[in-house]
C-alpha cells in the first residue's frame, strides 16, 4: 500500500480529516474494488465524499446511499449476481459489423449496462445520497472532463462508464459523453479541489505486469486506452498535495481475464478485500 502525508493536518484543530474515496474505473476489475471498498467500512473508515469513475461510479452510487457495512455486502452480493454477457455485448463478427457501420451505436447496446445501474444503485438522484457522490464523464464535443453531482444518477453513470467502441456515447443535455476514464480515470485532483484531507484511492489497474501482444484491432485500440487513462494517475501520484494523506491501496493482478468475463467475481472480490485488509492493518499483502 502507498500512503504519503502532506504538510498541513496539524491545521485541521483536531477535528477528523475530510475523507474521499476515489474510485476508478476498471470494467470487471470493478469486482476486486467492491472489496477494498468492504474493508474500508468494515476497518470503521467512512467518506465524506465518493467520486467514481466508469465502474467506479457505479461501486460509488451504491456505498453513497449505503455507506455501512451492510451497504458493502449488498453490493458483493449484487456483484455476484452478474453473469457473462449480462453487461458486455457478446464478440464476434457481429462486433466487427458493428464496428463498421454508421452510427454511434458501438459494438453493442448498453441496456444490460442500465439495468445493473438501476439494480445496484439505492437512489435514482444525487440529491438522494447519503454521502455526496461526483461522477466524471468526457464530452465528445470539447474532450473535457464533465463532473456531475446533481439531477438523476443514471444517464451520468452509464456516461461515466460508456467505453469507447464498446459501449454507445451517452447524450445529455444535447451532449455526446464517453467513458471519463478518457481523462480521469483516478481523480485525485479532484478530490483534493473538493476540500479533502484524506484520500483512500481505491485503483484496481494499479499493479505492474508486461502487456501481451495485441492479437486484433479491438485488442490495440483497448490496450492504448488503458496506458492513456494510465497516465494522468501516475502524474498526480507524483505531485505533492500540502494538508493532504493520500492512501492507495494494493491492487491485485487478476491474471489473464477477459473483459467481459465475471465468472470469476467472488475470487476477485475476495483478493481485493484482503490485499486491503493487508496494506490497512500493515500486514505483508499476498496476491495471487
Amino acid at each position: 500500500m502507498s500512503l504519503r502525508s502532506g504538510n498541513g493536518h496539524a491545521q485541521n484543530g483536531g477535528r477528523q480529516p475530510r475523507t474521499a474515496f476515489v474510485l476508478g474505473g476498471g470494467g470487471n476489475l470493478g469486482a476486486v474494488q467492491v472489496g477494498m471498498v468492504r474493508a474500508l467500512l468494515e476497518e470503521g473508515i467512512k467518506p465524506d465524499m465518493i467520486l467514481g469513475c466508469s465502474v467506479g461510479a457505479l461501486n460509488g452510487a451504491a456505498i453513497a446511499g449505503d455507506p455501512s457495512v451492510a451497504g458493502a455486502e449488498r453490493l458483493v452480493a449484487s456483484w455476484q449476481m452478474v453473469r457473462t454477457g449480462d453487461v458486455y455485448p457478446a464478440p464476434g463478427i457481429t462486433s466487427i459489423v458493428a464496428l463498421l457501420r454508421k452510427g454511434r451505436h458501438a459494438l453493442g447496446s448498453n441496456a444490460g449496462l442500465r439495468r445493473l445501474i438501476q439494480e445496484i444503485a439505492p437512489f435514482r438522484t444525487f440529491e438522494e445520497a447519503v454521502v455526496p457522490l461526483h461522477v466524471v464523464a468526457t464530452s465528445l464535443t470539447t474532450g473535457a472532463e464533465r463532473w456531475f453531482n446533481s439531477g438523476p444518477i443514471i444517464e451520468p453513470i452509464l456516461a461515466s462508464a460508456a467505453l469507447p467502441a464498446v459501449f454507445p456515447p451517452v447524450d445529455i443535455d444535447g451532449e455526446l459523453h464517453v467513458d471519463g476514464g478518457v481523462v480521469d480515470n483516478v481523480p485525485i485532483k479532484r478530490a483534493v479541489n473538493l476540500g479533502a484531507e484524506r484520500i483512500y484511492v481505491c485503483h484496481v489497474g494499479n499493479f505492474h505486469r508486461p502487456r501481451s501482444a495485441p492479437k486484433r484491432p479491438i485488442d490495440v485500440l483497448l490496450q492504448s486506452f488503458s496506458i492513456a487513462r494510465n497516465h494522468r494517475f501516475s502524474t498526480e501520484m507524483a505531485s505533492e498535495w500540502a494538508g493532504v494523506e493520500l492512501v492507495v491501496l494494493p491492487a491485485v493482478d487478476p491474471g489473464p481475464l477477459s473483459r467481459s468475463d465475471f465468472r470469476r467475481t467472488p475470487e476477485l472480490i475476495d483478493l481485493g478485500y484482503e490485499a486491503a485488509m493487508g496494506g490497512l492493518r500493515g500486514s505483508p499483502v499476498t496476491t495471487r
